[in-house]
């Protein structure tokens, strides 16, 4: 005959048991994926494909680039944001018929940005919806915009 402290504590075991066995199950689940994963098309139908920590770019009938420290003279950066409409306007300062584009473009309050800096220059994703996002590129005070649309 089991002891009476024995018998209180086997349900507590099996709760315990269920959840060491469930826990591997949890711990296998795949993370999100970003929204900015896939390839992304431009006018001039190059692709943009944007991976954990990096972009990779490819001119039409061009071979690819993974853009990184080695291609970007070691000054690369590159990262996931959100941005509010303000701070996305105010990447074109001095030019009002840019600003003037990007506020008929960017409507809500804030966006899912990925920024990437690789040497003297920059590009600001922007993820508008699920199938279109523009790039603002910079270089010192100019700034220019791309539109792309996700590549199926």
């Amino acid at each position: 005959m089991l002891a009476r402290s024995a018998v209180r504590t086997l349900p507590r075991c099996r709760y315990i048991a269920l959840i060491w066995l469930a826990l591997p199950a949890a711990c296998a689940a795949p993370e999100p994926q970003s929204p900015f994963a896939g390839a992304w098309s431009g006018a001039e139908r190059h692709q943009i494909s944007f991976r954990d920590n990096t972009v990779v770019q490819q001119p039409a009938g061009a071979p690819a680039t993974i853009l990184g420290p080695e291609t970007c003279a070691g000054r690369f950066r590159f990262g996931y944001v959100r941005r509010n409409r303000q701070e996305l306007i105010a990447l074109a300062p001095e030019q009002p018929d840019l600003r003037s584009r990007l506020t008929l473009l960017l409507v809500r309050p804030d966006y899912p940005v990925a920024e990437l800096g690789c040497g003297e220059g920059g590009t600001t994703y922007v993820l508008l919806d699920d199938g279109k996002l523009i790039a603002i590129h910079r270089d010192a005070d100019v700034a220019g915009i791309e539109e792309l649309s996700r590549s199926y």
